[in-house]
């Protein structure tokens, strides 16, 4: 019965107006320290690494010039070099489009995690290449929507997960993890890809984003058409007059998915940065 409680409002509490993610049921404070003491890389530099729900505008543009930001929030932005459009400013590397075309310096359309693994698709490089060009101290990762679309086995995907998150932590990288949003056609293959990051990351005491729950708890039963785009795998941008920027209120959280996803990642890497690297 006390289980059951606290579930409720784990998931709850966001709908309410919570101003923190959803956290996680384990502590990753001492796990990341651990991996951050090996960091010899660039301070501030997070990478936002994915598949098309990452390379697009809507998902930055709260970091960017939102309203409604605090005190704390520009301080992480600041701090991760938001706004500066060069090779430090992870938001920028995630949106700019790329020469080669359908994707960015670190996001691509239509990828999944074997071939962010290997590197190619469009011309993008493996994950290992962009840790080593870019040098991050944290990397923001949300990849797996097209591995459910492809109905990759539960097993594939984690042995290539656990290999991802194995290259960002013998680098000193702190790997902030983000589960997919739900599916409307591969519901099925969907959760079976967030079981595994979510027990990868409770294995291994990481930082978690728990996105597909943070939409289920303010959307529980329409978020086909609210949060997400309708029939479609990709949050939703401007909806109702409530933009990616706009004020991140309990109401437009619950209205605008990119404007959710956004704001979870500002709010994420600041617990990230204050419980690990200050």
């Amino acid at each position: 019965m006390v289980r059951f409680v606290v579930i409720v409002f784990a998931l709850a509490g966001p709908a309410g107006g919570a101003d923190v993610p959803i956290p996680e049921a384990w502590s990753y404070s001492g796990a990341m320290k651990e991996v951050a003491a090996n960091f010899n890389g660039r301070p501030g530099v997070v990478l936002h690494i994915g598949d098309s729900i990452t390379y697009a505008n809507p998902y930055g543009q709260w970091a960017r010039s939102g309203k409604g930001q605090t005190p704390a929030d520009k301080a992480v932005l600041r701090w991760m070099h938001t706004n500066t459009a060069d090779d430090r400013d992870g938001w920028y590397l995630a949106r700019a489009d790329h020469p080669d075309g359908g994707r960015s310096f670190t996001a691509c359309g239509g990828l999944r995690l074997d071939e962010l693994l290997a590197g190619g698709k469009q011309k993008m490089p493996s994950l290992e290449a962009l840790l080593d060009r870019y040098r991050p101290q944290a990397v923001v990762l949300l990849i797996g929507t097209n591995d459910a679309s492809a109905r990759r086995k539960a097993e594939a995907f984690k042995a290539d997960f656990e290999k991802a998150v194995r290259l960002m932590t013998a680098r000193g990288i702190v790997p902030v993890v983000s589960t997919v949003p739900p599916h409307v056609s591969q519901p099925v293959a969907a959760t079976a890809i967030n079981e595994v990051i979510q027990g990868v990351a409770r294995d291994q005491k990481l930082p978690l984003i728990e996105f597909e729950r943070e939409i289920l708890a303010r959307r529980p039963t329409d978020w086909n058409g609210t949060l997400l785009r309708k029939n479609d795998v990709h949050p939703s941008a401007e909806v109702s007059g409530v933009k990616p920027g706009s004020e991140p209120t309990a109401e437009n959280l619950k209205t605008s998915g990119y404007l959710l996803r956004g704001w979870l990642s500002v709010r994420k890497v600041g617990e990230v940065k204050a419980r690990v690297f200050d």
